[in-house]
């Protein structure tokens, strides 16, 4: 759920958004105007801008993770001990990316984990509400059940069903449905990635499907490279 997609230095001039959260690590003084207000930094520091966030920013090194569950209230500046352990994973992140080693996909969710858990510790609000709450753990005990109903689940609070879906998306970014999607394509991903096996061979695509909650394989695969670029089979074969 902290899938890096990209690490390095951005093409993007002017205002722009991204459909990831971005940390940027500064290496002058400067001042970027995130959601229209000015956000002033100092060289060392490290910016973090939500997703889907409109911003301006310069030439720094960059790294975008999709999917990675941080509540941020806004775009925010870490300084310190903090931005220094980020910058780290962020380098480590952008040689990795640029240098197409073994097992690259791998190493990059690992960093994109402790980037997402370092960036909720000196930047992130730490908390979500207790209707969000229920709802994420709901959807993390029917990741993998393909009678999981995602809509009943909201139903059953005691609250209004559009509210939880807007609350749900102002506070991590994604509409509950994105949010499961993601999880159960992320977790597709990690099983493709990691190369079990089931007793005899290398899973198929309808076991892989059903292990993240779908029931059709075919509908699951039309999903995967919707988000991958392309099909199961082919995403294992690249990363073999």
């Amino acid at each position: 759920m902290n899938d890096i997609v990209f690490a390095g230095i951005p093409q993007d001039s002017g205002e722009h958004r991204h459909k990831g959260c971005e940390v940027i690590h500064c290496s002058s003084r400067g001042e970027i105007v995130a959601a229209g207000k000015p956000l002033a930094y100092k060289k060392g520091d490290v910016l973090v801008i939500p997703r889907q966030t409109v911003h301006t920013n310069g030439a720094d090194s960059c790294v975008i993770m999709e999917n990675a569950l941080v509540a941020l209230n806004g775009a925010c500046v870490i300084s310190g001990g903090g931005a220094e352990d980020i910058a780290w994973v962020c380098r480590r992140a952008r040689a990795c990316y640029e240098g197409g080693e073994a097992k690259r996909q791998i190493i990059l969710d690992g960093l994109g984990a402790l980037l997402r858990s370092l960036i909720a510790a000196y930047c992130g609000t730490n908390d979500f509400s207790p209707a969000v709450k229920i709802v994420i753990s709901e959807v993390d005990k029917g990741l993998s059940d393909p009678t999981f109903s995602l809509e009943n689940s909201i139903k059953n609070l005691p609250l209004n069903y559009d509210y939880v879906r807007k609350l749900f998306k102002k506070e991590v970014g994604q509409t509950p449905l994105e949010y499961l999607t993601a999880k159960r394509m992320s977790l597709a991903r990690e099983i493709i990635l990691s190369g079990i096996t089931n007793r005899y061979s290398n899973y198929t695509v309808s076991q892989i499907a059903e292990m993240c909650g779908f029931a059709e394989p075919l509908y699951f695969s039309r999903v995967f490279k919707k988000y991958y670029g392309v099909s199961p089979k082919e995403y294992a074969e690249r990363n073999r």
